[in-house]
C-alpha cells in the first residue's frame, strides 16, 4: 500500500463522519453488510461496508458509509477502500425496498481513485424493536476513470453483487425517535374523560377560517381514525406509528407534506404561544423529555386541550389540563406549538 492510499482511508472516514453528523439524530441507524461481487465469470470480490442511514422524507431515506472491496483474487486486483452515498425508496425494516448508490474509493496498489455505481433491491425484516436483518441484490459498475456510469471505459467491470446486512439504532442518537414513556401512573388520560368537541367547531371557535378549519378538522379526524395503532419505531402507516410518523401521516393524507423528523416538524408553519387557550385543532405540540428546548416528541392538538400522539403504548389521547398527574407530566414537558395551517 502506498503512502497516498494510507492517507486516503482516514480522509474518507473523516469526510463521511462529517456528513453523518449533518443527519438528524432521530431514527439514525448503524448498518453493516457483507457481500460478494461477481465482476466476471471467473472472479469474485468481497465487499464490506458500514455506515449510518436516516429517513429523509416519507419512504425516501439516505445513507453514508465506508466500503472496502477485497479484490485480491482477481486478475485486476483492484482492492480499494472508500465511501458511498445511498438512496433508498421503501421501508428497509419491513419488506421490499429499492436502493441506488454511488461512491469513490482509493486503490490500494496505486492510490488512484475509482468511482463505483450500484442499483438494486432488498428485503428487510425487523427481528426486535431496533434490530433489522436483510438481503440485497445490486448491479455494481466500477468507474476507473471517475467519468460517470454513462461514460465508462471498456475495461471497467460490472456484475451482480449480493449481500446480507444488519442494522440497529445507534445508542444515544435516537432519543428523538423513541417514545416518551409517560408516567407509570395513572392510566392513560383518555380513560374516564368526556369526548372532545368536534374539531371543525373547535377550530372555528378558536378563530380559524372556514377553509383552515375544514382542513385541520380532516387532519385531526384522520389521526383519530388510527387510535390504538401500535407504537412502531420509524413507523409511518397504519401498521404502526412513531410520534412524528403519525403527524406526517395525518397531514400527508390531505396533501400537506411535512418533514419526517419531529424537530423539523417543529420548524414548520408559525409559532404559537404556549398557552392552552391559544391552541387550535391541528396544531403540532412539541415536547422535551429532558426539560430542555430539544424536541423529542410531538403530538397533534385535537381540541379542548387534548392531543393525540404515538407513545410507548401506541396511538392515544392525552391532555394538557393541569389538574391530574398524567396531564401535569405532559404539561411540564410541553415546550412549543407550531400552526401548520392558518
Amino acid at each position: 500500500m502506498t503512502i497516498r492510499t494510507a492517507r486516503s482511508v482516514p480522509f474518507v472516514a473523516v469526510l463521511l463522519a462529517g456528513l453523518a453528523t449533518t443527519l438528524p439524530a432521530q431514527h439514525t441507524r448503524f448498518e453493516a453488510a457483507y457481500g460478494l461481487w461477481f465482476p466476471s465469470a471467473d472472479s469474485t470480490a468481497q465487499v464490506f461496508s458500514a455506515g449510518v442511514a436516516q429517513p429523509l422524507l416519507g419512504f425516501l431515506g439516505v445513507g453514508f458509509g465506508l466500503v472496502h472491496v477485497a479484490d485480491d483474487q482477481s486478475a485486476a486486483a483492484r482492492t480499494l477502500t472508500g465511501g458511498e452515498f445511498t438512496l433508498r425508496l421503501g421501508r428497509q425494516d419491513r419488506g421490499l425496498y429499492v436502493i441506488a448508490g454511488s461512491g469513490i474509493g482509493f486503490r490500494h496498489d496505486t492510490g488512484n481513485p475509482d468511482a463505483f455505481w450500484t442499483v438494486g433491491a432488498g428485503f428487510g425484516l425487523r427481528l426486535f424493536s431496533t434490530v433489522v436483518l436483510g438481503i440485497e441484490g445490486r448491479y455494481r459498475v466500477e468507474d476507473t476513470g471517475v467519468a460517470g456510469f454513462w461514460s465508462l471505459d471498456p475495461a471497467d467491470r460490472q456484475g451482480v453483487q449480493v449481500q446480507a446486512h444488519v442494522s440497529f439504532r445507534i445508542p444515544g442518537m435516537g432519543s428523538g425517535g423513541q417514545p416518551i414513556p409517560g408516567p407509570s401512573t395513572p392510566p392513560p388520560a383518555t380513560e374516564g374523560l368526556p369526548p372532545a368537541p368536534e374539531p371543525y367547531d373547535a377550530a372555528r371557535a378558536a378563530g380559524a377560517s372556514e377553509e383552515a378549519a375544514r382542513l385541520t378538522a380532516s387532519v385531526v379526524e384522520t389521526a383519530l381514525a388510527v387510535m390504538g395503532a401500535p407504537y412502531d419505531w420509524g413507523g409511518t402507516d397504519q401498521n404502526g406509528f412513531d410520534c412524528s410518523g403519525l403527524i406526517q401521516y395525518a397531514y400527508g393524507q390531505h396533501g400537506v407534506v411535512l418533514p419526517r423528523i419531529s424537530r423539523d416538524q417543529m420548524r414548520m408553519g408559525t409559532a404559537v404561544d404556549r398557552q392552552a387557550e391559544a391552541l387550535r385543532p391541528g396544531d403540532v405540540l412539541g415536547f422535551s423529555a429532558d426539560g430542555s428546548s430539544r424536541i423529542t416528541h410531538v403530538g397533534l392538538h385535537v381540541g379542548d386541550g387534548r392531543f393525540i400522539h404515538s407513545s410507548s403504548t401506541g396511538v392515544k389521547l392525552s391532555s394538557l389540563d393541569d389538574e391530574d398527574p398524567d396531564s401535569r407530566w405532559w404539561h411540564d414537558r410541553w415546550v412549543g406549538v407550531r400552526r401548520i395551517v392558518e
